[in-house]
């Protein structure tokens, strides 16, 4: 009874926390908001799973394609490795706090600087961006089959990205590569969603597939955005690998 009333209390404060802000903020961080409390909200929604309290650590490799300024599509796929705790306390919905380590790549041999490029003024048109994030996601079991069980996890998370030549050189401070009014950030927010399954053996163990969009909040991943001749920004697509191993 007092975990309802605590939880109708904080849906309350949520609403009023966004319904607040949204005269304020912009809509980057409105959605911010909004996806904040969707994630706190689920445990309201599965307040009557089953309770089995079990960690699993998991570790896993997997692959990740850049689509933004200098690419149409997901078309050149990197490796990258991730680690995390996955915390099963309900039985249709849990969390796993994820950290990725990667790098994408792109390239477009076609690209022409547009005419109103100031002088002196180069962008490159291929780049390798190493970043790693780290993020919060909920998975959400839609089907169980056997051993199976398959679920769509949003999350929220944060990634940091550094951009470079082909050479290795990081572009950040190479203002010649871009407009003089555009400065970035390194940090930025994303807003992950994924679709998988998951397989488990008597022993527990188990392991999965996922596949997703990292949904990041820059579009800079390629170090540029005035000069590109696409719109619609950057975004990561994702493909993860995982093993799961009980530790409680």
């Amino acid at each position: 009874m007092a975990e309802s009333k605590f939880n109708a209390r904080k849906s309350i404060l949520l609403k009023w926390i966004v319904a607040k802000n949204q005269a304020t903020f912009g809509p980057q961080m409105k959605g911010f908001f909004l996806i904040m409390f969707t994630l706190l909200q689920l445990p309201v929604f599965a307040a009557d799973s089953l309770k089995v309290r079990k960690k699993f650590f998991f570790a896993g490799f997997g692959a990740f394609a850049y689509k933004g300024s200098l690419s149409s599509s997901y078309a050149k796929w990197t490796p990258a490795v991730t680690f995390g705790i996955r915390f099963e306390k309900k039985k249709n919905v849990n969390g796993m706090v994820v950290l990725t380590i990667g790098k994408v790549i792109g390239e477009d041999r076609s690209y022409v600087a547009p005419s109103n490029t100031p002088e002196g003024v180069t962008p490159v048109n291929r780049f390798q961006t190493n970043f790693f994030s780290l993020h919060y996601e909920a998975q959400i079991v839609l089907l169980r089959f056997r051993n199976f069980k398959f679920f769509a996890s949003p999350g929220i998370g944060f990634l940091r990205y550094t951009p470079k030549d082909w050479n290795g050189n990081s572009l950040i401070d190479r203002t010649r590569t871009r407009k003089s009014s555009e400065s970035y950030s390194q940090n930025a927010f994303m807003f992950p969603i994924q679709f998988g399954f998951r397989y488990s053996f008597p022993n527990e163990m188990a392991f999965g597939f996922e596949g997703g969009w990292m949904n990041t909040r820059t579009k800079y991943l390629d170090n540029m955005n005035e000069l590109a001749t696409r719109s619609g920004g950057d975004n990561i697509a994702s493909l993860r690998f995982q093993f799961f191993l009980p530790i409680k």
